[in-house]
């Protein structure tokens, strides 16, 4: 009985089309899109809940405004942005130009390590000036949520180094695919980082307050 759920199940309902199951070799390229945009739903999901527990906590009475924003800041996201160019780059190169495509991933990895570095760097810049974790509840976002998001440039600056240590010569069409798949995943790192960014520095109490009294919804 067992044996013929499996048959059935295989036969009805594939994991791909070409009858692709875990363990069976490489996944191929829509097995791991799939697998990626799963991921990505689960990460904006966690995003959203903090920026809904931010909103709400800004408007306590104890809540203080961050200070004006650090050039460190504006320097990542320009790094953080050039790194998200790099990688769709690659992508398009991969198929006639291998070497290239694995320069300008490289190029893109790196961008991304900078971006990390200029994250800590601003990280040190509101240290000196006070703002620490313990400093306040705006204060603590700000660790987090910027902390947060160094997580995931990490984790995808790890899955990329392992695509760029794989490159074959002889198989530039996964090379590129691969490739496609973490210039996906950059434009949601960007994405989340402006909104975050949008969040922790262009929020304020009064207007959230006034979106809120638009909206009909009971406000502090």
């Amino acid at each position: 009985m067992t044996m013929r759920m499996l048959w059935f199940c295989e036969m009805r309902c594939p994991f791909q089309p070409d009858g692709y199951w875990p363990g069976s070799g490489p996944a191929p390229y829509g097995t791991r899109e799939v697998g990626l945009w799963a991921f990505i739903g689960v990460v904006c999901t966690l995003f959203a809940l903090f920026g809904a527990a931010y909103l709400m906590r800004i408007g306590y009475e104890d809540w203080r405004l961050l200070p004006p924003v650090p050039w460190q800041l504006w320097l990542s996201t320009a790094l953080l942005a050039a790194g998200d160019a790099a990688w769709p780059l690659a992508a398009r190169a991969a198929a006639r130009r291998p070497r290239r495509a694995y320069r300008l991933g490289m190029c893109g990895w790196l961008l991304s390590a900078a971006f990390v570095g200029s994250q800590l760097w601003a990280w040190g810049a509101m240290a000196a000036q006070k703002i620490v974790v313990t400093a306040g509840p705006a204060a603590g976002f700000f660790y987090m949520l910027t902390g947060l998001h160094i997580v995931h440039v990490a984790g995808g600056m790890l899955a990329a180094a392992w695509v760029l240590a794989r490159r074959r010569p002889d198989d530039a069409v996964r090379f590129g695919e691969s490739l496609a798949l973490c210039a996906r995943y950059w434009h949601v790192l960007l994405l989340l980082w402006c909104a975050v960014f949008a969040l922790l520095f262009g929020m304020t109490p009064e207007l959230v307050r006034e979106i809120c009294t638009t909206l009909g919804i009971p406000a502090r």
